[in-house]
Order: C-alpha cells, then sequence, then structure tokens
C-alpha cells in the first residue's frame, strides 16, 4: 500500500475518533449521598459533564447561585443567602429509570451556615416499582456540617438531612406511607 494512502487513512481516523468523542458528553461525579430510605443504603451522585461540541461549557447537578431580588408587591421573592442544589443518582452516567434524590438549602453568604430562615426540601422521585412516585421531606431536619470555598468558586459541602419523608398526590398503593431516610452528603457545588 502507498505510505501517503496509509497515513491519510490515519489521519481521518484521528479526525473521526475526535468527532465521536465531541458527539458524546463525559459525566463525572463530583460527589456523592449515602442515602437510606426504610433502612435500604445506596449512594448517589452528584455530577459534571461535558457538553458535545461547548468543551468550555460544563453541566453540574450540585450548584448554587446568588439570586438577584425578585420584587412582588414589595416582598422580595428570592432565595436568601446562597442557594444551593444538589441533584443525584444511584449512578454516575444518567439513567432515566433509576430513582432521584433533590436537596434544596440556602446558605449565609459570608459564614455558610445554614440560614433557618429558608426552608430546605427534599424531593425522592421513584420511576419504577411499588413505590413509584413522588416523596417530600414531611419532618426532620438539614444539618450543615461545612462549607469550604475552594478554586474556580467551588463549594465543598458537608451535611445530613434525616427524616420522614411523604408521597406528594395521587400515585402507588404506598401513597399514605411515609418513609424514613437519611441522606449524608460530600459535594462539590459549583455556581450556576
Amino acid at each position: 500500500m502507498n505510505k501517503k494512502w496509509l497515513a491519510g487513512i490515519a489521519v481521518w481516523g484521528m479526525l473521526l475518533s475526535g468527532a465521536v468523542a465531541q458527539g458524546l458528553p463525559v459525566y463525572e461525579s463530583t460527589g456523592s449521598i449515602e442515602l437510606s430510605v426504610d433502612g435500604k443504603q445506596s449512594t448517589y451522585y452528584t455530577t459534571s459533564n461535558t457538553v458535545p461540541n461547548e468543551p468550555q461549557r460544563m453541566v453540574h447537578t450540585a450548584s448554587w447561585k446568588v439570586f438577584p431580588p425578585m420584587m412582588l408587591g414589595g416582598i422580595n421573592m428570592a432565595p436568601p443567602g446562597v442557594f444551593v442544589s444538589l441533584v443525584a443518582q444511584p449512578g454516575v452516567e444518567p439513567d432515566s429509570a433509576a430513582p432521584q434524590l433533590k436537596i434544596t438549602f440556602s446558605v449565609d453568604e459570608t459564614s455558610h451556615t445554614l440560614l433557618e430562615s429558608a426552608p430546605f426540601e427534599v424531593v425522592y422521585t421513584v420511576k419504577e416499582g411499588e413505590l413509584a412516585g413522588v416523596y417530600q421531606h414531611a419532618s426532620g431536619s438539614l444539618q450543615i456540617e461545612s462549607v469550604t470555598p475552594g478554586g474556580n468558586d467551588v463549594l465543598q459541602i458537608k451535611g445530613r438531612a434525616t427524616g420522614t419523608l411523604a408521597a406528594k398526590g395521587k400515585g402507588k398503593k404506598n401513597v399514605g406511607q411515609p418513609l424514613n431516610y437519611q441522606a449524608e452528603f460530600t459535594v462539590q457545588a459549583h455556581p450556576q
């Protein structure tokens, strides 16, 4: 075979592999949540992923944001302080059938302590099986152990949520049965 022809095939192979790589997002873990629901333990992961054909853009499932004031009738409707959102699934790669856990809360902008005046939210969504439905925090507590600022405005957050989850709305046979839960998390939240 001709050396030029082989070199051309090698170049096309590299270009094709680069194009294929740009066409698929790459997922990485940015933290974990040790979740126990009614005594069943599992590990959930917050993630970051690349965006195909946008090499500088990343999508994060653990994020934080300071909202500008949103006035309505003289009342500021924006979440106070630093609003943190953690969304996690049992695997690093996304799975549309997998359960999902979402925890949101606000911390003070300077002391990074939990803002007790702002409500926190825990939502556990099960998509398949006998527990299928959406469950919300009904009672319990959220404790933030530490919030440590790092490079690139990333916040390293450790905390724990415990209590009971109640089914939201109409659903499966377990709609009236509360679920006991405990979620211990160590995550890296990125600016939104």
